[in-house]
């Protein structure tokens, strides 16, 4: 398997799930775990990224007077966003439990990507943008997230795909299920 390109590229490939069947049970549950640590991270970019797609509809509707308060702070919008319950939660029709708390390390690469691509839209500060570069903005976001969801879902079936041959090895073998 080829080395050196990101995780995302590497679960793509080919040959991440082709012959897992002659693969030591090691192996297939290191690459269950690498997708795990990949679907953990493009779940919360996608995050990170409808939160900031909806700072930018709560500006356009404070712009045309519906929706947002003109007297609520950018910090208070985005608290309410954040309150709004599951507006972002959607079971995944595969086979992956989300973690409870994504590592760190996946937190802050998803925060440091989504924060390039504001920094590159100039997102800073909606309030200072012109409608013109608002409307940009807010299209580039929703093409970066149909781009993870696009990426997240095919995570879904290389995951459930490793997940279902550790579960046809456990049932073969209920041995092979004791974790050494």
């Amino acid at each position: 398997m080829s080395e050196g390109k990101r995780r995302i590229d590497r679960i793509m490939s080919d040959e991440f799930t082709t012959g897992l069947e002659g693969l030591d049970i090691d192996e297939v549950r290191r690459r269950r775990d690498e997708c795990r640590d990949e679907l953990d991270h493009l779940s919360m970019l996608r995050r990170y990224v409808q939160v900031r797609a909806e700072i930018l509809k709560g500006e356009v509707d404070r712009r045309k007077g519906g929706g947002t308060d003109p007297d609520i702070s950018l910090v208070d919008h985005l608290t309410q966003i954040l309150t709004q319950e599951g507006q972002y939660e959607r079971v995944s029709r595969g086979a992956a439990a989300i973690r409870l708390q994504p590592p760190d390390e996946e937190m802050s690469l998803a925060r440091r990507r989504v924060e390039k691509l504001v920094a590159e839209q100039g997102v800073t500060d909606p309030a200072g943008m012109s409608d013109e570069q608002l409307a940009t903005a807010a299209r580039n976001l929703a093409v970066e997230e149909r781009t993870v969801s696009d990426d997240r879902s095919a995570a879904i079936v290389i995951l459930t795909k490793l997940q279902d041959e550790l579960k046809r090895r456990f049932k073969d073998d209920p041995s092979a299920a004791i974790v050494s």
